[in-house]
């Protein structure tokens, strides 16, 4: 498994419009897709973290080359272009699962 982190640091007063558009415009094209959200969440600093879980890399890019292409991505962007800014800056990480630590010795 490998999984996809997105750290967005969001412009306060639009937090309200930015998880609409989220959750009406870009999760419903991913999810078509077979894409897989584990959690979103908000930080105390006002960061937006977004961490999705893929098979491999082959199938994190098969699914991102088939939502490039889904004609709602092109419309979401449309949406987008009309809303006022969401985030300043968009940071991205791909994580593998550590070794499993050993038990401690009692």
């Amino acid at each position: 498994m490998i999984y996809r982190m997105r750290i967005y640091r969001a412009v306060e007063e639009n937090l309200t419009v930015f998880h609409d558009f989220f959750r009406t415009h870009l999760l419903p094209v991913q999810l078509r897709h077979e894409a897989r959200l584990i959690g979103r969440w908000e930080t105390e600093d006002g960061r937006v973290v977004a961490v999705w879980e893929y098979d491999d890399e082959e199938a994190y890019q098969r699914i991102q080359a088939a939502v490039a292409a889904d004609p709602a991505t092109r419309r979401a962007q449309e949406v987008r272009r009309t809303l006022p800014p969401l985030f300043t800056t968009r940071e991205e990480v791909f994580m593998r699962a550590a070794p499993a630590a050993p038990a401690p010795s009692r």
